[in-house]
């Protein structure tokens, strides 16, 4: 031989049939993959939509639970006639999830305070 590869003596038609078989497995592989990553995105969203709805129902009993201090918390300096009540506070926006457990034990905190604070005024300050 002259210097010429072995690649040389392969007929074009059989390159050919090599580069579309090569071809045609990549599709394939391709199209595995792209059926894999749907399941994993389609899992991924339901988990999400599980998370979010949690998030809503952890949001929406901290709510009813706050809104319940602030009714007692009422009812506790309702007979306090020198006490001016304001307005029921309002949700935060900027509240951070991570500190749910801490903002409620804030507020927990705070009516036990108000609540012992009307006990100790006894009836003189009624």
């Amino acid at each position: 031989m002259t210097g010429e590869s072995a690649e040389s003596h392969v007929s074009p038609a059989m390159r050919y049939k090599e580069i579309a078989g090569l071809a045609q497995k990549a599709t394939v592989d391709l199209q595995a993959w792209e059926r894999s990553r749907a399941a994993e995105l389609e899992s991924a969203t339901a988990a999400a939509r599980g998370e979010i709805e949690a998030a809503i129902d952890r949001e929406q009993r901290t709510m009813d639970q706050a809104h319940r201090w602030w009714r007692m918390a009422l009812d506790n300096v309702a007979r306090l006639s020198w006490v001016m009540v304001g307005p029921e506070p309002e949700p935060i926006d900027s509240a951070r999830a991570s500190q749910l457990t801490r903002y409620t034990d804030d507020v927990r905190s705070g009516y036990q305070e108000l609540t012992q604070a009307v006990l100790d005024l006894g009836w003189r300050a009624r």
